[in-house]
């Protein structure tokens, strides 16, 4: 039987998945990101979140909030194709300023 937690839980997904879909439709930088990934991301986001907020938010909020996780993903995946060299230079020039 599930608990309430786990349906807002599930209900909270479901729109993110959602949002996910037409982000990832309408703006092709996010399209190499890996779908699974990111709902795993927010899920495990929802421990430290109650769902119940993020099922009370308006489409448009929620949008904001669903894109800027998927920012910060993508980001994170710049330095993936880096070699240790081109990851030390980057290193130096920030540190520079």
């Amino acid at each position: 039987m599930m608990t309430q937690a786990s349906v807002e839980k599930n209900t909270a997904i479901k729109r993110i998945s959602a949002i996910i879909d037409r982000v990832m439709e309408s703006e092709s930088i996010y399209q190499e990101l890996d779908k699974n990934q990111l709902i795993q991301s927010f899920y495990t986001l929802l421990d430290k979140v109650s769902p119940q907020m993020v099922i009370s938010l308006d489409d448009e909020r929620l949008k904001k909030k669903v894109r800027g996780v998927m920012s910060i993903e993508l980001f994170s995946t710049i330095f993936d194709d880096l070699t240790p060299e081109q990851i030390e230079m980057f290193n130096t020039v920030v540190e520079r300023k």
